[in-house]
């Protein structure tokens, strides 16, 4: 598209100009605010003009669009003479000085003078508005990728090098990263915990509705994990019933003893999870107690969970460089057979997310009668945001309206239900973390006991809680809980690769989860009026 004119400085065709200015940059890309900017500095610069040459002076107006990107192009003949400069008008002008400095900055748009060949030149264009290209995983991609490439390098390095690269370089490197990363999350479960519990009003609302919440919570994940615990036993056969695998009292004992902690601090010091969730529900608990006694006290928590939050955004940067070395050292030191074994993982992942999220659809659609089209329609919107940008937070308002006006669930019970399920209720994290722990023994050729499974499985749903909001966090997560069962680090970077490959559905499978657990729990406690009745 290409428009040109030829007009003169008089009133009628200054306003003629400013129009169409107007209407090509209200359908162009850019801002109003820059819209408005620009036909203020253009009306200023023509009336400029108009002043210097006199109203009969001629000038040309060429519009041109390409792409849907305007630019539009006043050419006026004669002696160099810039009207948007600054520095040669007085107090008369229409616009200050400063104000004119101002209409010149623009987010998506340029406005420039030139002088040549004998004309001077006001040119005002938008900028090419470039999509950032969204890649399955983001950063997590990137690294694995880079690994990969990097890892396939080394190998044409003498063989010592190779060595010494693995052994000397990326390992105690990776071990560094991977203890900052521990060391920062026992602070975090810690908070986040607490936080969650002081999300209720008070103790009473705990007693009645919080420990009821609490416990479907965990019953739905132990449901999750138990589930991927079979699905995972078919890819991975590592569980045996018979020997020295039996279900051990005195080690059962033992764990349940090992949950109440000899201080205070020795949990953080030593990193021991099961007694950081022990004194962080104490906590959250005593703070409810005392609401009324120190009524700041909440807001403290608060303060300090975004403390903790942030402290974890920053540490969460190394996570890209673990996952990097994580993934050069599994490739570099294995066969092309371990890593193409890396399908197994990602296929349990796909069979056992979208299996159970099926059967809990089929739950509700069963006990309530739902019109599963309709539910699945009016959905449609928070899944998609969910699947796109593999992320139940970023979901979370548009969740919220589909609770309160399509789901007919009580205001003040998404308001509670919702922030409190986003900080304690990860079943796909759960069932993640004993996936992980199938697929290392299955790598490392371990028997898994039992006692191991049970072991795993309440680690997993204690863990989930914690897993960080960041990206590539549950690196962190498989850290410890491959710490507390003595299985080695090594298939976490094969792990972070299958994470890109089912992040995705696994986000989408969770908010499925979640909207049907939140319709069920408001339905029982009387929460949730009728709707999508068939």
């Amino acid at each position: 598209m290409s428009v040109s004119k030829r007009l003169s400085f008089s009133n009628d065709d200054l306003e003629i100009t400013i129009e169409d200015v107007r209407e090509v940059f209200e359908k162009s890309p850019v801002s109003e605010d820059d819209c408005i900017k620009i036909c203020l500095l253009l009306e200023e610069a023509l009336l400029r003009c108009q002043q210097h040459f006199g109203q009969d002076y001629q000038f040309s107006l060429q519009i041109q669009k390409w792409f849907g990107v305007p630019k539009v192009i006043i050419r006026i003949k004669g002696e160099a003479y810039n009207p948007l400069s600054d520095g040669d008008f007085d107090d008369d002008d229409i616009l200050p000085a400063q104000v004119l400095k101002g209409l010149l900055n623009y987010e998506q748009a340029e406005t420039v003078y030139t002088y040549k060949n004998g004309y001077n030149e006001i040119s005002t264009y938008a900028r090419k508005a470039w999509k950032p290209i969204k890649i399955p995983g983001g950063s997590i991609t990137i690294a694995a990728l880079l690994a990969v490439v990097c890892a396939c390098a080394s190998d044409m390095l003498p063989p010592e090098l190779h060595e010494a690269v693995i052994h000397d370089v990326a390992e105690p490197l990776l071990k560094t990263l991977m203890g900052l990363i521990v060391a920062v999350t026992g602070p975090f479960v810690f908070i986040s915990i607490v936080n969650g519990i002081c999300l209720m009003e008070d103790v009473a609302t705990f007693s009645n509705v919080g420990l009821r919440v609490i416990r479907r919570f965990f019953i739905v994940m132990l449901c999750m994990s138990l589930f991927a615990a079979g699905v995972c036993q078919f890819f991975f056969p590592v569980v045996v019933i018979n020997g020295e695998s039996k279900l051990a009292l005195s080690e059962l004992f033992q764990l349940f003893l090992g949950i109440f902690p000899r201080n205070f601090f020795a949990p953080f010091v030593e990193g021991n999870i099961l007694q950081i969730v022990f004194i962080a529900i104490l906590t959250g608990i005593s703070i409810l107690t005392l609401t009324n006694v120190i009524p700041n006290l909440k807001v403290i928590v608060g303060e300090l969970n975004k403390l903790v939050v942030k402290m974890m955004d920053i540490v969460s940067k190394v996570i890209y460089a673990a996952i990097f070395l994580n993934v050069f050292k599994s490739i570099a030191g294995n066969s092309m057979e371990t890593i193409l074994a890396v399908w197994r993982i990602v296929a349990s992942n796909y069979a056992f997310c979208i299996g159970f999220g099926m059967l809990m659809l089929m739950h509700i659609v069963y006990k309530y009668r739902i019109n599963v089209a309709d539910f699945l329609r009016q959905g449609a919107k928070v899944f998609l945001v969910s699947f796109s940008t593999a992320s139940n937070t970023a979901a979370m308002s548009i969740n919220m309206a589909f609770a309160k006006e399509r789901l007919k669930i009580e205001g003040k019970f998404c308001d509670f239900w919702l922030p409190l399920s986003h900080a304690m209720f990860s079943p796909s994290a759960a069932a993640a973390l004993v996936a992980g722990v199938f697929y290392t023994a299955y790598e490392a050729q371990l028997p898994l006991s039992l006692f191991s499974l049970f072991v795993t499985i309440i680690l997993a749903l204690q863990l989930s809680i914690a897993t960080p909001p960041v990206p590539g966090g549950i690196m962190a997560i498989y850290a410890i809980i491959f710490k507390q069962l003595g299985l080695p680090f090594d298939s976490i970077g094969m792990l972070m690769v299958s994470a890109v490959f089912v992040l995705n559905v696994s986000s989408v499978m969770s908010m499925l989860i979640r909207d049907c657990e939140l319709m069920d729990i408001a339905s029982e406690i009387g929460k949730r009026g009728a709707s999508l009745k068939e």
